[in-house]
């Protein structure tokens, strides 16, 4: 799962998470310190779950939501039936829950611009909010599969969350070009439709990243496709001074 990023001296090593950070948040069994089949020290209830989930998630990104069964779930994470009911009602359950996770962790690593910083230009944050997004999902290709690929069209409610999330991401993107607009950075224009466009690049470049291409493995790597994506998104591709006629 990811370990602790550093992007740079004003962004100490942060842990963004794994699904242990939710789980720490939810109720759990008394004391779950059974051992799995394939186990080989007892585990304390949130570990356990944690395990589970993490197991689960690999799962739902390699075959699809679909195609993993319970079973698979409890060989995979060496634990037997009766204790993945201990935590989870069902398969629907601990998909939720995962969606729930990403979700969380996503919004967690967008940090509203502050103008006035005498530590970071405007460019220089929503940079950084960049590449903690592509950092994050890029090291988490079962949960980003889970985002792009396995969560669309399953049902309703959990094409809700993620139209939910999205259109809250989108209305961070506004936020920033707003305040970019009022101060006279950006020039006049639709800013729901620029914000619609910047969502709609990061998803695809992204997309392109479970595709193997681009390459998001390095921080050298996710900085470069950040940095370009704001250069084009800022200065769009026509030669300076240029117009089409």
């Amino acid at each position: 799962m990811i370990l602790p990023y550093t992007l740079d001296r004003r962004m100490p090593n942060r842990y963004l998470g794994g699904p242990c950070a939710l789980a720490a948040c939810n109720p759990v069994p008394p004391g779950d310190v059974r051992r799995g089949p394939n186990t080989e020290c007892p585990m304390e209830p949130i570990e356990r779950r944690s395990q589970i989930l993490m197991h689960a998630a690999t799962l739902f990104g390699e075959r699809g939501y679909h195609n993993t069964s319970i079973h698979d779930i409890i060989t995979a994470a060496g634990v037997a039936r009766g204790t993945f009911y201990l935590y989870f009602a069902n398969k629907r359950n601990i998909f939720e829950e995962l969606v729930d996770i990403l979700l969380m962790r996503l919004s967690n690593c967008i940090q509203p611009v502050d103008t006035d910083s005498e530590e970071a230009t405007a460019r220089e944050q929503l940079l950084d909010n960049m590449v903690r997004i592509l950092a994050l999902l890029s090291s988490e290709p079962a949960l980003l599969s889970i985002l792009l690929k396995g969560a669309v069209n399953l049902d309703k409610e959990i094409d809700e969350k993620l139209t939910d999330f999205y259109a809250k991401l989108r209305l961070v993107i506004e936020s920033s070009l707003r305040l970019g607009s009022e101060i006279g950075i950006l020039r006049p224009c639709d800013i729901q439709l620029a914000a619609q466009v910047a969502l709609g690049a990061i998803k695809e470049i992204l997309t392109g990243h479970l595709d193997g291409h681009p390459s998001l493995t390095s921080e050298e790597e996710i900085r470069a496709q950040a940095s370009a994506l704001l250069d084009i998104f800022a200065h769009g591709v026509l030669a300076q001074g240029k117009r089409i006629p």
